[in-house]
Order: C-alpha cells, then structure tokens, then sequence
C-alpha cells in the first residue's frame, strides 16, 4: 500500500506541469521523412517531453511541460525550421476548457 502511495505521489509530481497541444502541419509530403523531420524539429524544443505525428490527418499532438515552453512557441519554432505552415489546433480536453464550459 505505502509503494502504492509513494508511486502515484511521484507520478503525479512528474506530471504536474504537463499540458498537450495538438497542432495541424500542412504541406508533408511524405509519411516518413516529413514526419521524422516534425518529430526531430518539435523533440528539440527544451520542455517537450513527446511528439506523435499523424500523417494521414496532418496533424502533431505534442505533451510538453507548460513551465518551460508554449503550445504557441512550439508552432512558432516548427514554422521557422520547416516549410509546413503549421497552426495550433483547439483542444476541447483541456481541463480549465472543461470547468468554464461546466460554470457556464
């Protein structure tokens, strides 16, 4: 019981300040090296902690520490570093999305 404890406590403090952003990367061409080329790019930025790529719906969902980088700097930085215009997608599983929607 007290392992128990003691792992989720620690989980959740490796958690605390993770957010994830999903963003739309328009203009890949191809599946492998356009994707490895998203993934590398977004991977690089200091506070993103993993990158998913979907290419059949052009898309990036990123997990990142919000202490450390932005959803809007991590487009920014795939934007500059790449040919892809690249925009931020809404993300309705926000937590703070869903309790103003709930107050309302």
């Amino acid at each position: 019981m007290r392992l128990t404890i003691q792992i989720l406590f620690i989980s959740s403090m490796l958690l605390a300040g993770d957010n994830t952003a999903k963003v739309k990367v328009t203009g890949m061409m191809c599946s492998y090296s356009c994707v490895s080329k998203v993934n590398a790019v977004i991977n690089d930025i200091d506070g993103v902690k993993s990158c998913s790529v979907d290419f059949n719906k052009g898309e990036a969902t990123v997990i990142y520490d919000d202490d450390k980088v932005g959803s809007k700097e991590i487009v920014s930085v795939l934007t500059e570093k790449t040919d892809y215009k690249v925009t931020e997608m809404a993300n309705d599983n926000r937590p703070e999305k869903r309790s103003k929607e709930n107050t309302i």
